[in-house]
């Protein structure tokens, strides 16, 4: 065995490295949030919905709703919602990201997209929207080929 003393110390440059892109990651998942309108916690999705914090959970697992590791609990951006309910459609679109990062997934529905609108929309503005089943169809398939 070795012993922490016989471990050369971590490099004071590597440190400051590490810290860096600690702060860029949580500038980015922080500009992610407020793209996807916010984020909610698993009460106030229970809350919205009219369900239990239980029934949230198994939601996000059954991926008909997309919850992000925020910390020390997992978050919920807004803009999957409307009207007290979730878009129709994302469920499709969750199952086509397949085993994708959560955080991957949100930047892709969150992203501007062109051919869909009459101008540039991400998939949770086209979902919420209300979008027709074929056009649904494009944007699962558009989904599964950013997974693949």
């Amino acid at each position: 065995a070795i012993a922490p003393r016989d471990l050369a110390p971590v490099p004071p440059e590597r440190l400051a490295a590490e810290r860096a892109a600690k702060a860029r990651t949580a500038q980015f998942r922080t500009a992610l949030a407020e793209k996807a309108g916010g984020m909610f916690s698993r009460a106030d999705v229970a809350d919205l919905l009219g369900v239990t914090p239980a029934a949230v959970d198994k939601q996000r697992q059954r991926c008909q709703i997309l919850g992000v590791p925020f910390g020390n609990e997992t978050r919920f951006p807004a803009a999957q919602f409307k009207d007290g309910a979730v878009v129709t459609g994302l469920k499709p679109v969750l199952a086509a990201f397949g085993d994708m990062n959560p955080w991957g997934q949100l930047q892709l529905l969150v992203a501007p997209i062109e051919g869909f609108a009459d101008k540039p929309a991400s998939i949770l503005d086209l979902l919420g929207d209300g979008i027709d089943d074929t056009t649904l169809d494009q944007v699962v398939q558009l989904a599964r080929g950013w997974a693949a």
